[in-house]
């Protein structure tokens, strides 16, 4: 392999006020495909609730999608209703229900209002996913995002991603960040072949199962309690180290929120690197 891609540089700030006043620069930095972290958010949460809070292990990665931010009960047929949010299968109490339902709702709602002072530029914001990790992980490996098994994504999906991830635990969540995904190609001396598909989640899925990440340099993170780091996760080689809970943010937004997203320039970026670009096989729509 051609000489080491360095890690991607990280952006700090200590309080969200520091980093509203510098909007234009955060802005600027994460579309460059770089890392920022602010090391304590202000949001108000029960600390001391949340830090008692641990999901089973099938849970890694639960989330909005989950309906775990659905009303866990409702009235219907004249008394309450437990409703289909899994909590309500994994806490009997109703009084632990319904405050474990509201912090994780006051986590969710209290972020996103939080990314809209952040980022005030970014206008139609779709949520995709709000997860909240409270699984004990750590030692995992060095990779790029990857979505529907590796497939290519349709063109209606193809869109600028926005992914922030908070730590809520009492310890530090241990992170490294690695290069872009532009810069693991253009070092990578033709380590995937000839050609790649001009689709980012396909190329990250090659990238991950060629072991190349292993050989590349890191920086280690540690992100505070109440600290976020905001990097594009399909851009951003990143490693999770060490970590109890986090709640992690992910959505897509029109492509005319950027200068140009990393769809507009992957093909670029595998001709730059040596590579053929050719069309990737798109899968049907589903019925």
């Amino acid at each position: 392999m051609a000489e080491l891609p360095a890690p991607v540089p990280i952006l700090r700030f200590r309080t969200a006020e520091e980093m509203v006043k510098s909007a234009d620069q955060v802005r600027a930095h994460y579309e460059a495909h770089g890392a920022l972290l602010l090391e304590d958010c202000g949001l108000d949460y029960d600390v001391e609730f949340i830090h008692r809070l641990t999901f089973p292990p099938e849970w890694k990665k639960f989330g909005t999608v989950n309906r775990l931010t659905i009303p866990p009960v409702v009235w219907a047929d004249g008394g309450f209703k437990r409703t289909p949010n899994p909590l309500g299968q994994l806490i009997r109490e109703d009084a632990m229900l319904l405050k474990t339902y509201s912090e994780l709702l006051r986590l969710e709602m209290g972020f996103k209002l939080l990314i809209m002072e952040l980022f005030p530029a970014y206008r139609q914001i779709h949520w995709l996913n709000c997860t909240f990790r409270f699984v004990r992980s750590e030692n995992e490996p060095s990779h790029l995002d990857v979505f529907n098994e590796g497939k290519a994504f349709r063109p209606e999906h193809k869109l600028p991603r926005l992914k922030f991830f908070m730590n809520v635990d009492a310890q530090p969540r241990i992170w490294t960040v690695g290069p872009s995904l532009e810069d693991v190609l253009k070092h990578s001396n033709g380590a995937f072949g000839e050609s790649l598909p001009a689709d980012v989640n396909q190329v990250c899925d090659i990238v991950n199962k060629s072991g190349i990440l292993d050989k590349l340099p890191s920086v280690r993170i540690e992100i505070p309690p109440r600290g976020i780091v905001f990097a594009n996760g399909a851009t951003v080689v990143h490693q999770l180290v060490f970590g109890q809970r986090m709640v992690a943010l992910e959505a897509l937004m029109p492509a005319w929120n950027v200068a140009a997203s990393e769809w507009e320039r992957i093909g670029d970026w595998i001709t730059g690197a040596g590579y053929r670009a050719h069309a990737p096989e798109v899968p049907a729509a589903a019925d």
